[in-house]
């Protein structure tokens, strides 16, 4: 049985998800589970689903629950009011 992770590794996986979340499109979970999987990052799609509904409730990140898997994407007011160039 794995052990579950700990509040470290959860803040890894939750800053790695962000980062991957693009901006001006929407990903799914099982599309990000992919990439974290690429980058060395084994978690169930449960647990990734996890982690975006939490980051989806502290963050500018918008969940559309209209079809599965659910998309996520930057709420576009914080895309505009973060914008460098």
């Amino acid at each position: 049985m794995p052990k579950p992770p700990n509040s470290l590794e959860t803040l890894q996986i939750g800053l790695e998800l962000l980062r991957r979340i693009p901006k001006g499109r929407s990903v799914t979970a099982p599309q990000l589970k992919r990439q974290l999987a690429e980058a060395g990052i084994d978690r169930d799609i449960r647990t990734i689903e996890r982690q975006l509904e939490t980051l989806s409730g502290h963050f500018g990140i918008n969940r559309d629950e209209s079809s599965k898997p659910y998309r996520y994407c930057w709420d576009e007011r914080i895309r505009q009011s973060n914008r460098i160039c």
